[in-house]
């Protein structure tokens, strides 16, 4: 019999989030269904930190050294990480290092390698097919538009809804008129901010009055977005359209105008003062000296101009000569290198293969099968606990049956909703065509653009090696596909394919030797 181990963390982040007693009792019961001896158990409390803030995470890696455990069951994988990024680190070290398998209780699929870009592509239909909806239904809104009738939505503070004569496939008409108790607030908001008036005292003055919003005092934030709503000018834009016959004015236009003003003013110098210079490749940027990560770091010169930079952990304690990077320079050739292998015909078609072969691997039969079962076995611990309830005369046995009928009830509704999600992707009959459409409309982008920048870097990079050599600069590692060849990132290995690619050729772009990294089957290197 194989050895295992229970990580139970508890993040208190839904209503309906499964208890640590519950993740235990559950674990134990898939840990006896699979014949694996449960030695202990790591329950964590929540935390809002890091992995490495986490004492009972931290022991239990430390305990993996022993050898004596061989898996280490979950309650669902984002138990076990708090993103993919973390989870991948993780469970790779512990399968390389000490042979250990991290398993769910409620997921037969796990959430690692190839997952990056499927989601990216997800996404990506999810949003082509609310474009094609809200094509479908804009010439009904447009309609409603025209004629000064609701379109729906939440209406603004000051406003309400009157019944028309009218009828439609939802019932009667509405029309948006004036409130004029709540009217007489927003005038007096706006009235009091263009002339100078802190929203906060605002708020205050507001209260001392009597005023109240749904019953509780005023906060400044109660109205910071009423301020910016151009509806209370009685003029908006649905879509590209200029509507002036939904929504009454209540406060004129200049007021409005000396508003905006000052919230424009009083942003910029709330920017100047609080802005925070995303580093987009920190924990993904390593030197390539030591293999240390390189981290943040920066500096104003005489004429007060700030320069950001990467530099290498150990560098700035004074153990590593490795240079600094400039950081904006560095991101935007990371994302251009990307951009270029995949602007590649034959790396665009093998990423679209691999993440086919995850995509099919995800809704295959055995991931679902194992979900319908589970279902049906929670299902019928249900059943038996509620005869059980029914058949209990203590109330203390009561209880504690009410309480594992909860825990089941929330691990039912978890399973049925990855059986869905299942369902849905399976659905959707992904082909690699679709892939290649998707990758083709996500090198629209502009790789000087930071934002498009974050999107590739966060979601395709998974690691990148800086060098000093003037022919070999970066060496990056991308989350597209999975090979089950590949064991590990190595620095030395990484410094091998450099070495034999320095004697290779003098192309700007090169696809190297491929080497082992538990990460991707692809690899690019750029050569300067």
């Amino acid at each position: 019999m194989e050895n295992a181990v229970i990580y139970a963390r508890f993040s208190s982040h839904g209503q309906n989030e499964m208890t640590i007693e519950g993740q235990v009792r559950i674990c134990r019961e898939y840990a006896e269904s699979q014949g694996y001896n449960v030695l202990t158990v790591y329950p964590e409390k929540a935390r809002t930190g890091t992995n490495d803030s986490r004492p009972a995470f931290q022991k239990m890696i430390k305990d993996a050294a022993s050898g004596q455990f061989q898996y280490i069951i979950v309650y669902m994988f984002d138990r076990f990480a708090r993103n993919r990024h973390d989870s991948i680190l993780y469970k790779e070290m512990l399968k390389r290092d000490y042979g250990i398998k991290v398993v769910s209780a409620t997921q037969p699929i796990s959430d690692d390698e190839g997952g990056e870009f499927y989601e990216m592509f997800l996404e990506w239909n999810d949003e082509k097919y609310s474009k094609r909806l809200s094509k479908r239904i804009k010439n009904g809104l447009d309609t409603c538009v025209e004629n000064g009738t609701f379109t729906g939505s939440r209406v603004p503070f000051g406003y309400k809804l009157i019944d028309t004569d009218r009828k439609g496939k939802k019932g009667t008409i509405h029309k948006v008129a004036i409130d004029e108790e709540q009217a007489e607030i927003v005038r007096y908001i706006f009235n009091e901010y263009a002339k100078g008036t802190d929203k906060k005292v605002i708020a205050d003055a507001l209260n001392a009055q009597g005023k109240r919003i749904k019953g509780q005092p005023f906060k400044f934030r109660s109205f910071e977005k009423w301020l910016t709503n151009a509806k209370y000018t009685g003029e908006y834009y649905f879509g590209e359209r200029l509507c002036t016959k939904t929504y009454p004015a209540i406060i004129d236009k200049l007021t409005f105008a000396k508003v905006q003003e000052r919230l424009a003013e009083n942003k910029h110098l709330a920017g100047a003062n609080s802005a925070v210079e995303p580093y987009l490749l920190t924990g993904k940027l390593y030197c390539g000296r030591c293999g240390t990560p390189m981290v943040s770091d920066g500096g104003t010169s005489r004429n007060g101009k700030k320069h950001y930079y990467y530099a290498c952990k150990k560098r700035k304690k004074g153990n590593c000569d490795k240079s600094r990077e400039g950081k904006d320079d560095l991101e935007k050739r990371v994302t251009q290198q990307v951009y270029d292998f995949l602007s590649d015909k034959k790396n665009a078609e093998k990423a679209a293969n691999d993440t086919i072969a995850y995509y099919e691997r995800r809704t295959g039969d055995d991931g679902l099968k194992s979900i319908e079962t589970r279902i049906a076995q929670a299902q019928a611990q249900v059943e038996e606990l509620t005869n059980a309830f029914i058949e209990a005369k203590s109330p203390l046995l009561r209880a504690g049956i009410e309480k594992k009928m909860s825990d089941y009830e929330i691990m039912l509704a978890d399973l049925q909703k990855s059986k869905a999600q299942i369902l849905l992707e399976r659905g959707r009959k992904v082909t690699a065509k679709d892939i290649l459409l998707f990758i083709a409309d996500l090198l629209k982008g502009n790789p000087a653009d930071k934002d498009y920048q974050r999107k590739i870097i966060d979601n395709l990079v998974f690691a990148v090696y800086i060098y000093d050599d003037e022919r070999i600069k970066t060496v990056g590692y991308l989350n597209l596909g999975v090979d089950e060849s590949i064991e590990k990132i190595r620095l030395d290995e990484t410094n091998e394919v450099v070495e034999r690619l320095k004697a290779c050729s003098n192309s700007n772009t090169l696809t190297p030797p491929k080497i082992n990294t538990p990460f991707t089957g692809c690899l690019f290197m750029c050569v300067i």
